[in-house]
Formats: C-alpha cells, sequence, structure tokens
C-alpha cells in the first residue's frame, strides 16, 4: 500500500500540476525602473520635485522645479529664483522690494555716494518738476530714465553707475540696473523695513534713513532725491552734489 502511495506522489511532482501554486505559474519579475522613467539619483533631484522607484530606492525620477512666487522682502539670486532665506549654494543680487501687477524691480545690495552730474544741463528727454516736486512721485520709470540722461553728452555720474553695475558676471543681475525714478523710490520707501532683515542675514549695508538720487530731473541744476524711510520727495537735489545712490533691477 505505502509502495503504491509513493508512486502515485512521484508521478504527480514529474507532472508538475500539482503541489504547487497556481500563481508561481503567473510570476513574472519586476518592471524595470529605467522602463518607467526613473534614471535618476537622489542627487540629480536635489530642489526638485521627484518620485523614487517602486522597485529600487536608489532610482529617482525627477520633475520640475518648485516655482517660488516672489514676495516683498525676498532675496532674489543671479538664478532669477527667490527665497526668504540665505542658499549658501546660490549668489544673492538684491532684495524684492515692488510688486505690482506687471511691474516688480528688487533694490541693489551695496550702495554708493555719488553726484548726479557734473555740470548744469537741463535733459531735453526727461520731464520737470521744479513746478510741483510731489508731482515726481507718479514717475516709475527710471529704466527710460537712465536711458535717455546716457543718450547725452557730459557726465552723469549716478545714471552711469547704475548701468554698469555688475554685482555678477552672469545671469540675473548681470546687466539691467538703473537709476531709480522718484516714484519708484517712493514705492520702495513703502517696503524699507522688509528690507532690514534679508539684508541683515546676507551682512548687507543697511539701507539709509537719508535721501537717495533719483533719476527724475526738477530743472537744469536739481534732481528729485527721496528720503526712502518714509517717502518723503524734496528738491533740494543740488546736481553737483553727492547724495545715497541704490541702483534698482526689474525681473
Amino acid at each position: 500500500m505505502r509502495k503504491m502511495m509513493k508512486t502515485a506522489i512521484a508521478a504527480l511532482l514529474l507532472s508538475g500540476t500539482a503541489l504547487t501554486p497556481a500563481l508561481a505559474q503567473d510570476c513574472t519579475s519586476p518592471t524595470r525602473c529605467d522602463e518607467l522613467g526613473y534614471t535618476f539619483s537622489a542627487e540629480d533631484c536635489e530642489g526638485v520635485r521627484s518620485l523614487i522607484c517602486p522597485f529600487d530606492s536608489s532610482k529617482y525620477f525627477c520633475g520640475e522645479a518648485e516655482q517660488i512666487e516672489p514676495e516683498v522682502g525676498m532675496i532674489l539670486y543671479s538664478d532669477g529664483t527667490v527665497s526668504n532665506e540665505v542658499l549658501s549654494d546660490k549668489t544673492p543680487v538684491g532684495i524684492v522690494v515692488y510688486i505690482d501687477k506687471d511691474k516688480r524691480f528688487a533694490v541693489a545690495l551695496e550702495e554708493t555716494i555719488t553726484t548726479w552730474s557734473t555740470d548744469s544741463v537741463d535733459i531735453q528727454c526727461l520731464n520737470n518738476y521744479s513746478v510741483y516736486v510731489e508731482a515726481a512721485s507718479e514717475d516709475m520709470d527710471g529704466k527710460g530714465n537712465t536711458e535717455c540722461i546716457l543718450s547725452q553728452s557730459g557726465s552723469y555720474p549716478a545714471a552711469e553707475y547704475c548701468n554698469t553695475y555688475k554685482p555678477v558676471s552672469s545671469g540675473t543681475g548681470s546687466s539691467g540696473w538703473y537709476l531709480p525714478a522718484a516714484g519708484e523710490l517712493k514705492a520702495l520707501s513703502q517696503s524699507y523695513g522688509a528690507t532690514y532683515l534679508p539684508l541683515h542675514q546676507l551682512s548687507k549695508t543697511q539701507l539709509s534713513a537719508n535721501f537717495y538720487w533719483s533719476s527724475s530731473e526738477l530743472n537744469i541744476s536739481s534732481a528729485v532725491v527721496v528720503r526712502v524711510s518714509d517717502g518723503v520727495i524734496s528738491d533740494a537735489g543740488r546736481k553737483a552734489g553727492t547724495y545715497r545712490l541704490r541702483c534698482v533691477l526689474a525681473f
């Protein structure tokens, strides 16, 4: 009897149709990660959205970099990104100080003291605000003003300084800086307090409570100056005199 049972079991084993789980016949090897697009490493995907391959935790799929919308007080970096934090692997170029619809700009991390011009000259392509200096608060075209000033013959240290200002050799901030208009400086005054922390974190010179040059002209001998701590606009800026200067950059 035992001999007959052993013979039957042996026959079943040889046939492969018994004592073998049904699932084993359908089992296949896991899909390879690279076939699903998981072809990157964790280092490749640093700073961007990513997924880990379910079959191999060392394989990643990299998505697009997360875009952070700029806000007043953020640090602007040379790669065009912004952050509330100091990022050691990036180069800061400015502080975001104004955002309104399609217009936004950042102020430089550095400043200088210089004259507006060395000669008394009325820039014909600039508006004159000598009759009512407060009207200069409507002037938000510092870029156009700077280009206008530099198109004239003569020496204009303030506009020239911003036109050639290059805190970095390439990327955002390597060009495009200009002497802000009176209205832009007044707008900057509304963000005066928001610049303190980022400038402190970056160990850069704080914005002064004194007057700064604008690219807005008063008359043949004077240009508008603005106290950026409170937005006061003054006609006291004699072009041959010296005032502080911070360039701005539209981005």
